[in-house]
């Protein structure tokens, strides 16, 4: 007993030691942003002395000893030292783990404050306080109470281990985290395992709803990486990329190069949309020709009830499809086992099956299964790759699921007003343009719509506004083939156009708005050419006729541009200058900034 005793001594000892002596070191691991293919930010970890390096025990040994606060608040130094000494004053984001409990804990909200950071140099709004959950909340009420303080005060919340532990559904209700990160036994073997494929789905479907974002964690090799991608996570960290160091680095070059080339091949049209296969497809049970008889799949069918279907492969080709409904009605009756008993399984296979690439899109795969005979109508589909070799299988229940999500992401996605695609489609676009060796971007608005909206009222605001959407919808026939029109909200549309932009095509919009307009006035409006409204400055003047303004950027001028917000923001010295003329002349008019990106000079009417 008294060995004993001495022994918890010496680990309390031990403890106390390493807390109070500064013994505690930070290390970085990097949180990689793939979409824009950057470190977005750091997760700072604990590191003590053996036998107490590893942060797990640490913190267990402290939770034993009753020393919790005082060891997460030694870390906390330690990190906060860690972004004094190290930060590259780039931007990124630092990750600090915190358990539910210390966060509730009054002393915290009074040591972890805007004000407290400031000998740090760190900002609230690049500090993410990273929700660790190794034991149950005790007090749901004190940790919402906590989360809104913090939140108030400028910081992010993420919630750790999302998918185990005691990271459950009333925890992520009462933190409403800005980060989700998933954990890393979800993650690791994703790109062979249909069920965490659907698990990962869903967290992301469900962040994008309450507008946050999902982190992997523990992504270890470019297999489950490229998965991940596929079912929709931009946000990764793991042993893939870089081990913690004791010091905020990037990954290597040739790691980062290699994650932005994946991504560029995944982020085609099927993929921005989310209508690839690649995320559906399931490896599935395959066995060569010659490699087994009838006999021996009737066995393997018996023993396994979840095994539905087979695929007969020619070498890496699919050669033909089983199905268990199909085997079982060839191979039953009197003398249906005895006839295939010993022959090779290929004898039972269908040669005519449905095999796709991997790059078709759900819709269109979705239409094709439907259009097959009726007995083959529920078998799943072989999807191969660009040389037609065998990747796996899709069933008609993944197909028919998928293709509902995406008719309600498509909707959703889709400006409710115009039914015109919006803020996600036109990134795409643009994205997609990009590429090209020449486009034009089209940024079109209203001129004193307020105006007309206050007189007129928000239902005539939302008449004039779908007329404008129809007055580009018709003006696509005058531009070039494959342009495409989006609405990026209230008055505001934008058309991209593969190549330039001609001015009669300008002109025709331009002239069909100023022709049609006069439906959505009243007769002495339209004779006055002006009407009586109240101005944004609350006086009330005479407001001529709404005009149309299109502001016309080519690419060189979108070197740094990709979402719609940012070509707003690019557009609008040019879309004042439009308004100039519209305002001067009281017609809608047009310009085409034809600029080099940073290189002054004159726009062109």
């Amino acid at each position: 007993m008294t060995s004993f005793i001495v022994q918890e001594k010496s680990h309390d000892l031990f403890l106390r030691e390493l807390l109070e002596k500064g013994r505690i070191h930070p290390v970085f691991q990097s949180i990689l942003d793939v979409a824009e293919g950057k470190v977005y930010g750091y997760e700072i970890l604990s590191r003590g002395m053996p036998p107490m390096e590893s942060p797990l025990d640490l913190l267990a040994a402290a939770r034993e000893c009753g020393m919790l606060w005082e060891a997460e608040r030694a870390c906390r130094r330690a990190a906060l030292e860690g972004i004094r000494r190290c930060d590259t004053g780039e931007g990124a984001r630092y990750f600090l783990n915190v358990s539910p409990g210390v966060l509730s804990d009054p002393r915290f909200r009074e040591l972890f404050t805007p004000e407290r950071l400031k000998p740090y140099e760190i900002s609230p709004d690049r500090i993410v306080l990273e929700l660790t959950e190794n034991l149950p909340v005790e007090d749901y009420g004190k940790l919402e109470e906590s989360v809104a303080w913090f939140r108030k005060e400028g910081f992010s919340l993420a919630l750790d281990d999302v998918g185990s532990g005691y990271s459950g559904l009333r925890t992520m209700a009462v933190s409403a985290p800005d980060f989700f990160k998933i954990d890393m036994e979800i993650v690791r073997g994703v790109a062979g395992d249909p069920y965490k494929k659907h698990v990962v789905r869903f967290l992301c479907s469900f962040a994008a709803t309450v507008g946050a974002k999902i982190i992997a964690e523990g992504v270890e090799n470019w297999e489950d990486m490229k998965a991940l991608l596929e079912l929709g996570v931009h946000y990764a960290q793991g042993f893939l990329f870089a081990r913690p160091q004791k010091e905020p680095a990037p990954p290597p070059d040739h790691v980062m190069a290699r994650l932005s080339a994946m991504y560029a091949e995944l982020n085609g049209d099927d993929h921005m949309v989310g209508e690839g296969l690649r995320a559906l497809v399931i490896k599935g049970t395959a066995a060569r020709k010659g490699q087994m008889s009838c006999e021996d799949l009737e066995q393997l069918l018996r023993k396994n009830r979840t095994l539905d279907h087979l695929v007969v492969l020619d070498g890496d080709l699919p050669a033909g499809l089983i199905t268990r409904q199909s085997f079982f009605l060839q191979t039953g009756g009197a003398f249906g086992y005895q006839l295939f008993q010993k022959r090779p399984l290929e004898e039972a296979a269908k040669k005519e099956f449905l095999a796709v690439p991997v790059f078709s899109p759900v819709s269109t795969l979705a239409k094709l299964a439907m259009e097959r005979r009726q007995d083959d109508l529920y078998d799943p589909v072989v999807v191969v790759d660009d040389r037609g070799c065998f990747l796996g299988t899709v069933t008609m229940k993944q197909i028919i699921s998928r293709s509902t999500e995406l008719e309600v992401e498509r909707v959703r996605s889709c400006n409710p007003l115009s039914g015109l695609p919006g803020n996600n489609h036109i990134r795409k676009w643009i994205g997609d343009a990009r590429k090209e060796s020449l486009f034009s971007l089209i940024y079109c608005d209203l001129d004193r719509f307020k105006e007309y909206n206050d007189r007129h009222g928000f239902l005539k605001g939302d008449e004039l506004i779908n007329f404008t959407a129809t007055i580009l919808r018709e003006g696509l026939d005058e531009l070039p083939e494959g342009t495409r029109l989006g609405h990026i909200g209230g008055d505001d549309f934008v058309l991209v156009c593969p190549g330039k932009v001609s001015s009669s095509a300008l002109d025709a919009i331009c002239d069909a708005f100023d022709r049609k307009k006069g439906l959505y006035f009243s007769r002495e409006e339209n004779a006055a050419g002006c009407y009586r409204a109240t101005d944004r400055q609350g006086a009330v003047c005479s407001v001529p006729l709404v005009t149309l303004s299109l502001s016309v950027i080519e690419k060189d001028n979108l070197d740094l541009c990709a979402h719609p917000a940012v070509i707003a923001e690019k557009a609008a010295s040019l879309k004042h200058a439009v308004k100039r003329i519209t305002a001067a002349e009281r017609r809608s008019s047009w310009l085409i900034d034809r600029r080099k990106a940073g290189v002054s000079g004159e726009a062109e009417q």
